[in-house]
C-alpha cells in the first residue's frame, strides 16, 4: 500500500510541488476514502481547488482511486 509520502514524492517529481498531508487527507475525505486520522475536529487547511485534480491524478496512479472513462 502506498503512503502519503509516496504521493508527495510522485507530485514533487511531476509538478515540482510538495503536497501537504492535510491537503491529501482532505481530498481522500471528499472522495469517500477512509482516513486514519486522530483528528476529532474539522480540517483546518482544506486542499486548494487548483491542486485537487493533481492529487486525485496521483491517487489514481497509486491505485487509491479508480480511473474513470468519459
Amino acid at each position: 500500500m502506498s503512503t502519503y509520502r509516496d504521493l508527495q514524492f510522485l507530485v514533487k517529481r511531476t509538478h515540482n510541488r510538495v503536497m501537504q498531508f492535510c491537503w491529501i487527507a482532505d481530498v481522500k475525505e471528499k472522495n469517500g476514502l477512509p482516513l486514519r486520522s486522530r483528528r476529532s475536529g474539522p480540517g483546518v487547511k482544506p486542499c486548494p481547488d487548483e491542486w485537487r485534480p493533481v492529487i486525485e491524478d496521483a491517487m489514481r496512479k497509486l491505485g487509491w482511486l479508480q480511473a474513470y472513462e468519459i
